[in-house]
């Protein structure tokens, strides 16, 4: 996949396509009109709802106002005609219920200026009717029973309490048309506050809609362009695997190829040097016995005999260093053994060996590959570590061969990076990974790391059975 594929988004694109952006203002300010529609809504209803309290209140008001004053008006006329003191107590209560009353209607004002006319009218004529009673009852307490009878049979009485009742049938006619009046309000705000509720809340879903539409296409788009991905990515994964598997094998390749080379090479040396050095040193031993008297002869002889001797160890080195000719005659624990002594008394190292006397002999793959990997980590400790000790193990355990190299050196902070700066350790594992082992490297408590390698015995016979 190239940086320039349309399918994928910009890093820095917008957080949201604007073909989004339009539904989503509208709809926020669907909502917005949404709430506003039922806040004005809620208070046309409040409002509504209180005139017609107010209306059934006037009402209310009236009635209790007319049966309070009925109460008053029957209590006098019982105690006139029984003489019965009870009665007095049942008019003082009337009259003080008559009150409160009255001033719950002055409060109570109906928004009708003709209907306050009335209330006022009603209640001017409520305190004449009040104060005749109040005189009639109290000639009935003086014992002018003759006179307050006269009074309440008087056609005056009779207008004024024909005058209350006309205006308290008014007045509940009103009251009751208010309350119908505003409960029909109420219905129609209520039909209006749903209707505009339901066709916002309509546009509301239609952008809902809308937009899920957009979001499926774009949600299959988007599916789509994964499912091109992920293809992408599998044919990348697969020739990504198909290449690392032609880099192991090359590898492994070059390392077999390289080990035959080098030994031939050191089968070469040893050959053709063997055939030089060897008569030549036997020929100067020759001439050394017979020099005789002659000093400054002898010690050239010495000096050229001297000369071999370093040559032929030079030879015998770099040949072991090819190919140890140990390895192919005595095994690996016992080249372990000779290459690691060699090193730790050369770097002056004190080096502890733990090589497990039933190893025997290994698959000859096997016995390089772990000899390089000796080599390499014990070249690591001597050249970078800065260690005092040195700890080898080597042992077989059922199918695998373990081999564990610890030191006591300044360890490794970042495995990681350090792979990634060290090629030798690359090299180990490349060369493990051919005969089917591993390579953990970690470190130790007490300072110090410890590489250890595991090789799965069954598989490289396996191996070495198949070439």
């Amino acid at each position: 996949m190239t940086p320039a594929d349309p399918a994928l988004p910009a890093p820095d694109g917008p957080l949201l396509p604007g073909k989004y952006w339009l539904p989503l203002i509208v709809a926020f300010v669907v909502t917005g009109a949404i709430l506003a529609v039922s806040e004005l809504s809620w208070r046309a209803l409040d409002a509504t709802r209180g005139e017609a309290a107010e209306g059934m209140g006037l009402q209310s008001n009236v009635l209790e106002l007319q049966s309070a004053l009925l109460e008053a008006e029957s209590a006098q006329r019982a105690f006139l005609l029984t003489r019965n003191i009870d009665y007095i107590a049942s008019f003082q209560v009337a009259v003080e219920r008559l009150r409160p009353l009255r001033q719950q209607l002055r409060e109570s004002a109906p928004p009708d200026r003709t209907a306050r006319t009335r209330l006022a009218d009603l209640q001017e004529a409520v305190a004449l009717q009040e104060a005749a009673l109040q005189r009639s009852m109290e000639r009935a307490q003086a014992l002018e029973f003759e006179a307050a009878l006269e009074q309440i049979q008087a056609p005056q009485g009779r207008q004024l309490a024909a005058r209350i009742r006309a205006d308290a049938v008014a007045l509940i006619s009103t009251g009751g048309l208010q309350a119908v009046s505003r409960a029909a309000k109420w219905e129609a705000s209520v039909d209006a506050s749903r209707s505009g509720i339901l066709a916002i809340v309509g546009l509301n879903a239609a952008l809902i809609a809308l937009m899920a539409l957009l979001l499926i296409r774009d949600t299959r788009r988007a599916r789509e362009n994964e499912r091109i991905h992920a293809s992408y990515a599998a044919r990348l994964e697969a020739e990504v695997a198909d290449r690392t598997l032609q880099l192991s094998s090359l590898s492994e390749f070059l390392q077999t190829q390289s080990e035959d080379e080098r030994a031939k090479l050191a089968s070469a040396l040893h050959d053709e040097l063997a055939g030089i050095l060897t008569p030549a040193k036997m020929d100067v031993t020759w001439l050394e016995g017979r020099v005789g008297q002659r000093p400054e002869v002898a010690q050239r002889l010495s000096r050229l005999s001297a000369l071999l001797d370093s040559g032929i160890d030079v030879k015998r080195r770099i040949i072991e260093n090819l190919r140890p000719s140990t390895l192919d005659h005595l095994g690996l624990a016992a080249t372990v053994r000779w290459h690691v002594e060699e090193a730790c008394h050369a770097a002056h190292l004190e080096c502890a060996l733990e090589l497990d006397p039933e190893l025997g002999r290994l698959p000859p793959g096997l016995e390089i590959a772990l000899y390089r990997v000796v080599q390499e980590s014990v070249d690591n400790v001597v050249r970078h570590a800065r260690a005092r000790h040195l700890r080898l193990r080597l042992e077989r355990r059922e199918a695998t061969v373990v081999l564990e190299v610890t030191d006591d050196g300044v360890g490794l902070r970042h495995t990681a990076a350090a792979e990634r700066q060290a090629h030798g350790i690359t090299g180990m594992r490349r060369r493990l990974a051919a005969v089917g082992g591993t390579l953990g490297i970690e470190p130790v408590a007490e300072g110090g790391t410890r590489l250890r390698a595991v090789v799965p015995l069954l598989s490289m016979e396996d191996r070495e059975a198949a070439d």
